[in-house]
């Protein structure tokens, strides 16, 4: 009976402290699970922003649109096409998705180039042509933005652009 009772005890301490420790190692994890909500949060609200920026004759995208604020400093740096690349364009790009070239396929991008030449290739992804919408879904980028993330797909892919990519 008292080896019972042993037996008892002791898997109940150790129950104890399994628990408390289970509780101490998911605090360590709060803070890459706030960063995930806050990043989330920060895309839900430039989602739900009025579109009322007017474009006229291949005007740049405004910076400030509805709900932002002067002082914001991330809207002067002008992303690589690469970065671009990485946020918006291979979610489609580097499977094909609905016919999308891939990133990489040299005779693809080679026969685009070819037919349409870049300043229509960078127009299209500017304002969408069948499935691929304007910007490749992410309206904050200016025209410069698609245009270096079109370069550095023509360029990954083995095509020469005629141009290098501005920063």
């Amino acid at each position: 009976m008292k080896t019972f009772l042993g037996v008892i005890v002791g898997l109940t301490v150790l129950a104890v402290v399994l628990l408390v420790l289970a509780l101490f190692a998911g605090t360590f994890d709060r803070s890459g699970a706030e960063g995930r909500a806050e990043l989330q949060r920060e895309r839900l609200e430039r989602n739900l922003r009025p579109a009322g920026a007017v474009r006229q004759d291949g005007d740049a995208m405004p910076i400030a649109l509805a709900g932002d604020t002067a002082d914001d400093d991330d809207n002067d740096v002008i992303r690589t096409g690469s970065e671009v690349n990485e946020s918006a364009c291979m979610a489609c790009h580097a499977a094909g998705v609905m016919d999308a070239p891939v990133t990489g396929d040299e005779g693809a991008w080679a026969s685009l180039m070819e037919e349409k030449g870049l300043d229509e290739l960078v127009e299209n992804a500017i304002n969408g042509i069948r499935g691929m919408p304007p910007r490749g879904g992410d309206r904050s980028l200016s025209d410069q933005e698609v245009r270096n993330a079109v370069i550095y797909m023509l360029e990954e892919s083995g095509v020469d652009a005629g141009e290098d990519e501005e920063t």
